[in-house]
This record gives C-alpha cells, sequence and structure tokens, in this order.
C-alpha cells in the first residue's frame, strides 16, 4: 500500500516570495558571483554539448533513412537488371521487353535507359531508339567493361546536366563466353532524392568506392559527378559513433558529418553517403546566449562595486521574475494537458493542474494513489525509470485513453519531510495509437477474406522456420488454388467471384489449427503453415479441407448455389534450407500436378513430379 503523503509542505503553482537581506549577504557576493560564472559557464558547454548531441541524432537518424531509401532504390534496380539478364538468357530481349520493364519500375528508378548489346557493340534491343548515343561515353565503358575482372561495372556519368548511374554487366552464354552486355542507366539526382527532404543547412554528397562523386545535394559550384574527390583530412570525432567534425572544401563549412556506407550486392563495391550539418546553423543561437550570460556576469561585477546599488537592482530583478514565475504558473495551471507532481515515495498526487481533474475527475484528487489512474497500475513502476516511449493505457472519465508519460525528477524541496517530488506530464495521442493499430492491421491482412496477405506469410515463414530448426520439429507447407475460378468470374460475374473467395478463406481457415497459419497470397492462390506437423498428417489435414470446401454450397443472388473445390499441393520443409521458399515452390509444383490429373485432389511433391 502506498505510505500517506507528506503533509508539512504545502504544495502550489504560485511563487512564493521571501525577504532578500542582501545587506547582510555583501559580504559573500563576491563568493556568489564567482559561482554564478562557474554555473553559467558549464550550462553553457552543457548547452553547447547538448545541441551537438542532439544534432548528431537528428543527422544519424536522417543519414539510415537516405540511405534506406538508397538501398531501396539498388534494390529496384537490383531486381530490374536481374529480369533484363533473365530476358536474354530466355533470348527475349526485345525493345517492347525492355520498354515495358522501364515503365514497370518507372516509380522507383525515374525515366531510366536499358540497353543490350552483342560482343561487338552492336545494339540487340533498347527501352528506347538511339540508345548507344544516349550513353555518356559508351565506347570507354564497353571498353572498360570488358577488360575488367568483375561481372558488373558501377559508372556515376552526367546525364542531362544532373547525375546519373551506368550499369553495365556482362553476359556469358552457357559455354561460358561473353556474349553480350546489359546497360542499365538510371537518373539518380533527378528522381532518387527528388523526395529527400533534408534539415536546413544540410549537405548530402555520395561516393563510390574510388572516391568518385555519384550525386550531390545541393550541386556546389566546382563538384561535379564522376569527379574524384579525396576524404576529408583533420577531422575529428563527432559526438556520437559514426559522426566527426570536418571542414568541408566543397563549400568551406564547418559541418557535423554522418557517415555511412552502402554495400552494392554481392560485389566488393559500395558507396559512401556522407550527410554534413553545418555547425552554425545550430550554435549560433547557442553563442548568443552564451555572450548574454558573459555580459551578464560582467554587470554582476559592476554591481558589486555599487553596494547598495545592487540591492535595489537585485529588489527590481526579483520583482520581475516574480512577475514572469506568476505569468508561468497561470500558464501551467491552464494548459490543457495534465500535469501532476507526485510524491516519488508515497505514489501518492501532491498537486494536479484542471486539466488532469477534467480528464480523471476524483481520481486525480490530492493524496490519491497515482497508480489508480492506470489501466495497469504495474506500468507506473516502469514509467517512473525509464523513458518510454509507448503509450499506456488510462481509466479516464470518457473511457480508456492512450497517454504518453514523460516523468521528470524535481529539485529536492529544503525539508526532507516534503518527499521526492517527479513531474508527470501526460499527453493524450489515443486517436494517434488507434490510426497506428489499423495501419498494421491493414498492412499484413488481406481486407477481403481477413486472412494473412502474402507480407504476413513471409514474415510468419521465418519464424516457423527458426521454431522448426530450434526444436527439431517437423513443418509442412499446402499450396491451395482455387478450381476453375476464372470461369466463376466469367459466368457469374467479380461479385460472385469474391463472396466464392470469402467462403472458401473461411472454410480453409476453419479447418486449420489455432497456431496454424492460413494466407491468400494471390488472387485465387492459398498458403498454409502447419506447425509440428509431418508430410502424412499434412494429407489428413489437406483432405479434410478439400472436403469441406467441396461440401459446402456457395448461394447465387438468383437462389441456385455454387459448388466450388480446391487443388491442394503439400511439401515438407527441409532442415537444411535457411527458408519456406523452396518448400513452397515443392508445395506449388506437387499443386500443379493435382491439377493435371484432374483437379480437386490432394498431391505430395516427390522428386519425380
Amino acid at each position: 500500500m502506498p505510505s500517506s503523503p507528506p503533509t508539512n509542505h504545502s504544495w502550489t503553482l504560485r511563487p512564493v516570495t521571501r525577504e532578500l537581506w542582501m545587506r547582510k549577504l555583501l559580504a559573500l557576493l563576491t563568493v556568489l558571483v564567482a559561482a554564478n560564472t562557474f554555473i553559467n559557464a558549464w550550462q553553457s558547454w552543457h548547452d553547447f554539448r547538448a545541441a551537438d548531441l542532439q544534432a548528431a541524432e537528428q543527422l544519424t537518424a536522417q543519414t539510415s533513412l537516405v540511405a534506406r531509401l538508397i538501398e531501396d532504390r539498388l534494390h529496384d534496380l537490383d531486381g530490374m537488371m536481374s529480369t533484363t539478364q533473365a530476358l536474354v538468357d530466355e533470348g527475349k530481349a526485345t525493345n517492347d521487353a525492355l520498354s515495358d520493364l522501364t515503365q514497370t519500375l518507372k516509380m522507383s528508378l525515374g525515366d531510366s535507359l536499358i540497353a543490350v548489346f552483342d560482343a561487338n557493340a552492336r545494339v540487340v534491343a533498347a527501352s528506347r531508339p538511339n540508345a548507344r548515343n544516349e550513353i555518356p561515353g559508351f565506347d570507354a565503358i564497353f571498353a572498360q567493361v570488358r577488360a575488367a575482372a568483375s561481372a558488373r561495372l558501377w559508372l556515376p556519368v552526367v546525364w542531362g546536366n544532373r547525375g546519373a548511374l551506368v550499369v553495365a554487366e556482362k553476359h556469358f552464354n552457357a559455354a561460358g563466353q561473353f556474349d553480350a552486355l546489359t546497360i542499365h542507366l538510371v537518373p539518380l539526382e533527378q528522381h532518387m532524392f527528388e523526395n529527400v527532404k533534408l534539415i536546413p543547412g544540410t549537405a548530402l554528397l555520395l561516393r563510390d568506392n574510388a572516391l568518385r562523386v555519384v550525386a550531390r545535394i545541393p550541386q556546389v559550384e566546382g563538384v561535379a559527378v564522376g569527379q574524384q574527390i579525396d576524404r576529408d583530412e583533420n577531422s575529428r570525432a563527432g559526438p556520437i559513433e559514426g559522426t566527426f567534425y570536418a571542414l568541408w572544401r566543397r563549400d568551406h563549412t564547418e559541418r557535423l558529418v554522418a557517415q555511412q556506407r552502402i554495400g552494392l550486392g554481392s560485389d566488393s563495391a559500395y558507396w559512401t553517403l556522407d550527410l554534413g550539418y553545418a555547425i552554425s546553423t545550430f550554435r549560433d543561437s547557442l553563442w548568443a546566449s552564451f555572450y548574454i550570460n558573459l555580459g551578464a556576469t560582467a554587470l554582476l561585477l559592476v554591481m558589486l562595486a555599487g553596494g547598495f546599488v545592487l540591492i535595489g537592482r537585485q529588489r527590481d530583478l526579483n520583482s520581475r521574475v516574480q512577475r514572469h514565475v506568476s505569468t508561468i504558473s497561470t500558464i501551467v495551471e491552464s494548459m490543457p494537458t495534465p500535469v501532476a507532481v507526485v510524491d516519488a515515495k508515497s505514489q501518492r498526487i501532491l498537486l494536479g493542474n484542471d486539466a488532469l481533474l477534467a480528464v480523471f475527475g476524483t481520481l486525480a484528487d490530492k493524496g490519491q494513489p497515482f497508480a489508480r489512474l492506470l489501466v495497469d497500475d504495474a506500468n507506473w513502476a516502469r514509467m517512473q525509470v525509464e523513458d518510454t516511449k509507448e503509450p499506456a493505457p488510462f481509466q479516464t472519465r470518457s473511457g480508456v485513453r492512450h497517454m504518453l508519460v514523460h516523468c521528470t525528477r524535481l529539485p529536492a524541496l529544503e525539508n526532507p519531510g516534503d518527499g521526492d517530488p517527479l513531474l508527470v506530464v501526460l499527453t493524450d495521442i489515443t486517436h494517434q495509437h488507434l490510426l497506428l493499430k489499423q495501419l498494421q492491421t491493414d498492412a499484413d491482412f488481406d481486407p477481403l477474406t481477413g486472412l494473412a496477405n502474402r507480407r504476413y506469410f513471409e514474415k510468419a515463414a521465418g519464424q516457423a522456420v527458426a521454431h522448426a530448426r530450434r526444436h527439431q520439429r517437423p513443418l509442412s507447407v499446402l499450396a491451395l488454388d482455387l478450381d476453375y475460378f476464372k470461369r466463376v468470374n466469367d459466368t457469374w460475374g467479380h461479385a460472385i467471384g469474391d463472396r466464392v473467395l470469402k467462403v472458401a478463406s473461411q472454410v480453409f481457415e476453419n479447418a486449420l489449427r489455432e497456431d496454424d497459419l492460413a494466407a491468400r497470397i494471390g488472387g485465387e492462390e492459398f498458403a498454409a503453415i502447419l506447425l509440428d506437423t509431418p508430410e502424412e498428417r499434412a494429407h489428413m489435414v489437406a483432405e479434410r479441407i478439400r472436403h469441406a470446401l467441396q461440401d459446402t454450397p456457395i448461394d447465387l443472388d438468383n437462389g441456385d448455389t455454387l459448388t466450388q473445390t480446391f487443388s491442394i499441393g503439400i511439401a515438407r520443409y527441409d532442415a537444411a534450407e535457411d527458408s519456406l521458399e523452396a518448400t513452397l515452390k515443392r508445395a506449388d509444383a506437387a499443386l500443379y500436378a493435382a491439377k493435371h490429373a484432374g483437379r480437386n485432389r490432394v498431391q505430395r511433391w516427390s522428386a519425380e513430379l
């Protein structure tokens, strides 16, 4: 049980004024001025350090976000290159195919160009006419790729007065001979960074492992794409790991720099991302404050010589401080945000503003245990020692509300019996909390059927593999497909098709255990992960699903009913595999075998399929 709150101190937000007997303190004034000077110097040092630390954290966070954006674009570019290589392998690399590929990834990679050349530098296919002439320095690139030991070459170039990236990749035929060259030209600066909003005063520089400029924001005179720029000299460590201070020779500005390396696929090639924040941007205001404090100290020294003049000035200053404190107190009492002062020892409320009482009513009266305001009072002990960023549910007069809790320990009072005060500020984010939960649900589940979608299936697949390998338990996968579903859409329309999908999904999910996962991974394609299930048991589950759907009539709008069936493929997870990707492919192969065997049947995977 919480102890009784301290009673020998009257808590109030109103300032308490006391008579200052400066005549008796003149002898100590010199010591006080010296102490004040020391405190101001320490505060200025602390403010500079805190500003540097905050700037470094913001800069590091933005560097990570920009690096993630670049990695996402590189992932899309890698997919484009893989698709191009596949088209060349299959002999399907045509102008239309390459043009369609660039249009598919235009949202991510911009107005890119793809061209395929034979071993003699003749154009085989291209996504746009006159592609060879559009590629900057094509002859040099072709010669460099032929001579290079690696199969892929990354080159920053200038394309249309903006920075661009050329990725040239060799293609080898079945005999291992070089027979073609694919070139991808991507408008890096123009598209990749067009939506990047940097912190004011920040500059971006992206270089490859040969120290050549790949991209720069903003454009600086004398710094061109493809130009080689050495690393910054005479740099010194920054406030946090991964940051440093340096004088950028690009614009002769001293900056706080965060640096991150970005790998380029499986090659040894990489890019280095430098994000530099001009120090003057966040220090100028602190210097102004420092000079103000310095002037105040000088004024105190002058006032020391004045003696009684100082007393009058001090009284005047005290009067003004009281007015300011009174103004601040009025603001705090009128704040719409609930604020409370809680005794950390007794855990009881010492003081609360009007907003606190309006939200919680009598539960927030002075002397009441603060933990009673929470739905789960066990959270209160953790909140006092951790700066939690997760909202906690509170029981308010209008129901449960989710609030962020910020606790600040106040300076100890002069009397030990006054308690250990803790300032608690509550911020209601119920609306944002509900929106976030809805967004998470929408991202992981299919809106039509309510089943997990492919994104959630892939995430659960990794957890299932980890469980199977850790506990050495069997794991099976089902691949399901609705038979003749296209005929349903063509005959009765998409509304009936959606109804069939919903009924089939419900039957499918009801036939599984609670620990199993049912997912819709395509139009009429479904999949299931069966934990701790050998292949024989998985076959029984699949037959149960097949019979359940076959025996479930689906009502049509005209009063008739429709019968729908599943074809199902089964595959067992191999413990030597790192993921379920190969298992799902085997289940798909078994599914297609069931289709070819007449549909409405279950087929296990075997090496003969």
